[in-house]
């Protein structure tokens, strides 16, 4: 019985292996110049593949799959303009991560944020039609994203996100998680880049115990008692590839 339960539990993360699998080999039959085939490439590098996902968004009709077992914190707020715009046109759908130690951050971001104990793949589908999944990397280490119109790969990519949505819980959920203000995330991300307090509260025009405030917020947030804690913290939510 306990073997039985254990290859049960295995089986989203073999499927999940061997879907990666099945995309980089895709991706490796075709000519890495985008020409709208149903595999080409998006973006190269972590920044350009932000900053594009206002395309996709502009391209979806009705619905967004999206599993991302690791969510950074972008201090440059990237996300913010196709956030919006998918909340004022009803999409349906929602990101789905595994539990982590900026929670609040990510629940903060986006909202609609769902967490499962375990993501087994990353990527995003739209409409049921188009994929966004991550490729090999680039020689000098920077991730890869391609576009895949390949119906047998999206459909698969689905399959995973609705047996992972059975295990997820909203955020808002999720023991631990507080809601953080819009400043808040302002003086996370200038905490990301090294900045003190007296240069938060002068570039928010905000005073330096509103600042220390903000501050203990983020840490309680974090669940740490110490800056040097909560700046680990900020440290690992912030890759420095996003400063790009």
């Amino acid at each position: 019985m306990a073997d039985r339960e254990r290859f049960k539990q295995d089986e989203p993360a073999t499927r999940a292996r061997a879907f990666q699998a099945a995309v980089y080999a895709r991706i490796t039959s075709v000519d890495p110049v985008p020409t709208g085939g149903p595999v080409c490439l998006f973006a190269v590098g972590l920044p350009a593949i932000l900053e594009r996902l206002k395309v996709l968004e502009r391209a979806t009709s009705s619905v967004v799959y999206n599993l991302a077992p690791r969510c950074p914190f972008d201090p440059q707020r990237r996300e913010r303009e196709p956030n919006l715009r998918t909340r004022a046109r009803g999409l349906q759908g929602h990101m789905i991560t595994a539990p982590m130690q900026h929670l609040s951050l990510v629940g903060a971001v986006h909202p609609d944020t769902w967490v499962a104990p375990k993501v087994p793949a990353t990527g995003i589908v739209v409409d049921e039609r188009i994929g966004l999944f991550p490729g090999p990397p680039t020689p000098d280490g920077q991730p890869t994203a391609w576009l895949c119109r390949d119906s047998d790969l999206v459909m698969a990519f689905c399959q995973l996100w609705w047996e992972t949505q059975q295990q997820a819980v909203p955020i808002r959920e999720v023991p631990g998680v507080l809601p953080l203000t819009e400043r808040q995330l302002e003086v996370a991300a200038l905490l990301s880049r090294g900045a003190k307090d007296a240069t938060i509260a002068r570039r928010l025009r905000v005073s330096a115990r509103t600042v220390t405030s903000d501050v203990g917020r983020l840490l309680d947030a974090f669940g740490v008692a110490t800056r040097w804690e909560g700046g680990l913290v900020i440290g690992r939510a912030c890759p420095p590839t996003l400063d790009g």
